[in-house]
């Protein structure tokens, strides 16, 4: 028998009994045979037996089976002695070890005994590999190009131009307001706002010492100009706005580097002071703020007085480029968002009548010392308001047209005036006719009061004319007594007193009026001659406007129409109406009315009315003083005087009403006919001449006149 020539994958160490594994086992495609080759390099290899052991559970080679065949022999080699290993040598086997099962593992699984083919052996396999790999980066990279062209395209568009374009807002035009005849009031005109940028700010000094040249500023804004642009954190800082067009340009011209010139609009009253106390105010970002110009234009707040906002209108958007210093490039603007114009307002005013009565006002607060008047001027028919002033006193003591329309928001007793709604309620409710006659002491005791006439007479008796011609507190009470407490109230209330009017002015007062049944003891009387009750002078020229058109309260009107941004004018319904005594009542009424100027305390009234017969009511209603009495510890009463008239009597046209407030009694002014009358008279022709009206051929005028 041959001698079989040794193995040399089976060679073994005779000195450390170490047999190298076989080489079957790792010489696969994935070079494992290699790396365990490298591996022996390094680390010394287990031993024999546990060797053999792997062996047998995977492949058997032709060693194993010769150590089948001859046992004696094997088993002398498996047990020779083996030399001991230090413990971190024995470590790094065992993990060369659990290394080596793995890869025995990986063999077993893709040996031709298993039946599988090893994974990507094929060149085909690996070609799909490739082209499915490829075509997925291609639908990836299509992803991303329809992502960014199509659906971001309008992101990276923004984003790029971002770097070199600016917006703003480019500001809607404030509709303008008119008066009846078309005349300006209020409009916007152009200028501009100043605004730097600190942080594009190259030299802050000089920049600072320039605007302050052009716009004339303070050394303390200049200061303040210098440290922010110094500072170089904000984004943005106010200079001046509302500057004239032409002081921008020369800014501008300059090219300061971080200074903006920026197109606005400014808010202004071509009548200078005229009508500003109906007009009212608008901030300087042009937001209404009082008056008719935040009652239809003072946007969120207004709204929320439930206002509609008819003037701002809708502002739009500019685009513009800028240079690498931030600075805009001219002729680089670009409209994004065109702006919507306001409506225009058209009002009932006339502004050459409401300049009449601001000057005779002003004259007349200054003549009498008072603290401040009011005029209030109305169409008979329509209600109509052709004037409507205001004039107060400044911190240096100054008279001027207010910023406030106090006709409409102050509310003080009305005094003699509001007789004549309790004679009107006696004759319409047929308890008195204009010749009744009560006895009429100077004064009587009501209640725990003792109340009295204005002057000193003896008890007499007095007709209801004479009662209202000489204005006689005791008679008027007389007469509401007739009437009956709860009937005189219901009548009150016809007159407007105690609501606000159809204006629903912003800050409008409905003054005070208590219900009958909760007046106690002097106060049930008091309001028949205009005590104890408060009203506002629209109020009160309304309550003598209803009789001078026949009975009927029609409600005060400021605004006749509003044009739209199409041109349209759309006009403004017509004030409502409602009967408050019958015609015939009106006519007594208005004829005691007459007398009143003719005979009675208004006789001023009529001083420089010439052609024209006019009547009214002159009233002197006292104001509290803080301790809530009507007299002060020095004995000094606070008045308020008002007459309220109209003309031509015979067919009446307009009403006016005439209030100073506070003025002084030891100058002759504490009562109406003094205070209020002679403004009246002065009013009379001018009205006359600005609305065409003339005398009636059938003038009554008063006894005595040529």
């Amino acid at each position: 028998m041959s001698r079989r020539r040794p193995d040399p994958s089976r060679s073994q160490d005779r000195r450390s009994g170490w047999t190298p594994p076989q080489r079957g086992l790792f010489d696969d495609d994935t070079g494992s045979g290699r790396r365990a080759r490298s591996t022996r390099k390094t680390t010394r290899q287990p031993s024999r037996s546990r060797q053999g052991s792997r062996r047998a559970s995977t492949t058997q080679p032709a060693r194993s089976r010769r150590a089948k065949a001859s046992p004696k022999k094997h088993a002398r080699r498996s047990h020779r002695p083996v030399p001991p290993r230090p413990k971190r040598r024995r470590q790094r086997e065992k993990i060369t070890e659990r290394a080596a099962r793995k890869v025995v593992t990986v063999a077993s699984t893709s040996s031709p005994r298993s039946g599988r083919k090893p994974f990507m052996s094929s060149p085909r396999a690996r070609l799909r590999l490739m082209a499915t790999l490829i075509v997925l980066g291609f639908v990836v990279i299509m992803g991303y190009v329809v992502k960014y062209q199509v659906v971001d395209d309008g992101n990276l568009r923004a984003a790029a131009a971002s770097q070199w374009t600016r917006s703003r807002v480019l500001s809607s035009d404030r509709g303008s307001i008119f008066d009846r005849n078309g005349e300006e009031l209020a409009l916007s005109v152009p200028a501009v706002s100043i605004d730097v940028n600190p942080r594009l700010v190259e030299d802050p000094v000089m920049t600072a010492a320039a605007l302050k040249l052009i716009l004339n500023l303070s050394d303390e804004r200049t200061d303040y100009l210098t440290a922010e642009m110094a500072a170089h954190e904000r984004g943005f800082v106010y200079v001046k706005r509302q500057v004239d067009v032409s002081l921008g340009e020369q800014i501008k011209a300059l090219g300061l580097a971080g200074v903006n010139v920026v197109p606005e609009d400014r808010r202004i009253l071509p009548g200078g002071t005229t009508g500003r106390s109906v007009i009212g105010l608008t901030d300087i970002d042009r937001i209404g703020i009082a008056g008719l110009e935040y009652q239809y234009g003072g946007q969120a707040a207004a709204a929320a007085d439930g206002y509609d906002d008819l003037l701002t209108g809708v502002t739009g958007r500019v685009s513009y480029e800028v240079d690498k210093k931030g600075q805009p490039i001219a002729g680089t603007d670009e409209v994004i968002v065109e702006p919507v114009a306001g409506h225009d307002l058209v009002l009932t005013i006339d502004r050459s009548i409401q300049f009449s009565a601001e000057q005779a006002l002003l004259s007349q607060v200054k003549a009498a010392g008072a603290k401040s008047g009011t005029v209030v001027i109305m169409d008979v028919r329509s209600g109509d308001i052709y004037a409507m002033a205001s004039v107060d006193r400044d911190d240096d003591g100054s008279a001027r047209v207010s910023n406030g329309n106090y006709a409409a928001v102050n509310a003080y007793e009305p005094g003699s005036v509001a007789k004549v709604i309790t004679i009107a309620a006696g004759l319409n409710e047929g308890v008195v006719t204009p010749e009744s006659s009560f006895v009429v002491p100077y004064r009587r005791t009501y209640g725990d009061d003792e109340l009295s006439d204005s002057h000193k007479h003896d008890t007499t008796p007095m007709t209801v004319e004479e009662i209202l011609v000489q204005s006689s507190n005791i008679g008027t009470i007389d007469v509401l007594e007739a009437t009956g407490f709860e009937a005189h109230w219901n009548y009150m209330r016809s007159f407007g007193l105690g609501e606000k009017t159809a204006l629903d002015f912003p800050g409008e007062s409905a003054g005070i009026l208590h219900r009958w049944d909760e007046l106690q003891g002097s106060e049930r009387y008091t309001v028949a001659y205009g005590q104890g009750v408060a009203s506002t002078s629209l109020q009160l020229a309304s309550v003598i406007n209803t009789i001078a058109n026949d009975g009927i309260y029609v409600a005060p009107r400021l605004v006749t129409a509003t044009i739209g941004t199409d041109g349209d004018q759309i006009l403004a319904p017509s004030s409502a109406t409602h009967e408050v005594v019958r015609p015939e009542t009106a006519h007594e009424v208005q004829d005691m009315m007459r007398k009143v100027v003719c005979e009675g305390t208004a006789a001023k009234a009529r001083d420089t009315v010439t052609g024209f017969t006019v009547a009214g009511k002159t009233g002197t209603g006292l104001k509290p003083w803080p301790n809530g009495s009507y007299v002060n510890a020095s004995g000094q009463k606070r008045y308020y005087s008002s007459f309220v008239g109209f003309f031509p009597v015979e067919a009446p046209e307009v009403t006016i009403l005439v209030s100073i407030d506070e003025p002084d009694a030891a100058l002759g002014y504490a009562y109406g006919g003094d205070a209020a009358a002679p403004v009246f008279a002065e009013l009379v022709p001018k009205i006359a001449s600005v609305l065409g009206l003339q005398p009636p051929a059938n003038a009554i005028g008063c006894e005595g006149d040529d």
